[in-house]
């Protein structure tokens, strides 16, 4: 028997916004603009895409999919999807994480939206996409939705300081060991070194393999610059590579806004891994 789906849940600008502000937020403005508003971006557009979704998928939901959306959501963010999350990701070739607020069940407060779509994207001609066919949405929109928890990467690469540095690492074709010994000898010397926290290694136990350890430096000259309280993380990916990250460190000038913040971030990124890289070198 087919199943006789609505094209239009998925082939409608309120979904494909949407969907695209997800995919830009998850993959962008949460390393570029760092605030509240690109934490809850996510979670914003993602409780009105969902249940929109659901319907597309199991037509016979209709706006029961809503309820089924909040409850999916609820599980999602409490401490009871820990082990599904566990499960899946020593199989995923993507593995996935979240964090657990409470205060992202405040997007319940949109599911109104979906339900008005739902009731009446037959008729509501001036918000359909035409001429497409829905699996260019569809699809995207799968892999977009498993994207919106945080990536594993979140785990190692937080920083105390208010310079935060996304994404900001390099591979090198040395151990761990041998990378501390290189930069020890160039008088780069870490001032604490200590393994991923037992209970993330219980919660992600596919790190284990990875050797992930951290790597604080208190002070760093630079030529004329004097850097303070410096976060890094190492990653082993195999016995002879590692790759390095530099996480953050604090900084006496303003980076209050998400320009100063590029700015800063994109100077001392490559301040300090042309220092890195010269070590390693010697």
């Amino acid at each position: 028997m087919k199943v006789n789906r609505n094209k239009y849940l998925l082939l409608n600008y309120v979904f494909v916004v949407c969907l695209f502000i997800l995919f830009l937020n998850d993959h962008f403005f949460k390393y570029e603009f760092s605030n509240f508003l690109t934490g809850k971006l996510s979670d914003i557009v993602g409780i009105i895409i969902l249940p929109l979704l659901l319907t597309y998928i199991f037509p016979k939901l209709k706006v029961h999919s809503l309820w089924v959306s909040a409850l999916l959501f609820l599980f999602w963010k409490s401490s009871y999807s820990e082990g599904f999350i566990n499960l899946y990701n020593q199989y995923a070739l993507i593995p996935i994480t979240r964090v657990i607020d409470y205060s992202d069940l405040v997007v319940f407060l949109l599911l109104p939206i979906p339900y008005y779509i739902i009731k009446n994207v037959e008729n509501w001609n001036s918000i359909k996409v035409m001429h497409f066919h829905p699996l260019f949405v569809f699809i995207p929109s799968l892999f977009t939705l498993m994207a919106t928890s945080p990536p594993p990467s979140f785990n190692y690469t937080r920083t105390k300081g208010n310079l935060h540095c996304f994404k900001c690492n390099i591979t090198v074709n040395y151990s761990q060991e041998e990378i501390v010994r290189k930069l020890r000898n160039n008088n780069i010397v870490f001032d604490t070194i200590f393994p991923m926290n037992e209970k993330v290694l219980e919660r992600n136990p596919y790190f284990r393999k990875n050797n992930i350890y951290f790597y604080k430096i208190n002070q760093l000259v630079i030529d004329q610059d004097t850097l303070r309280n410096l976060d890094f993380a190492m990653r082993s990916i195999d016995r002879n590579k590692t790759k390095f990250y530099f996480n953050g460190m604090q900084v006496n000038e303003n980076v209050s806004t998400a320009k100063l913040m590029r700015k800063a971030r994109k100077h001392y990124r490559k301040m300090i891994f042309k220092e890195l890289k010269t070590s390693l070198k010697n």
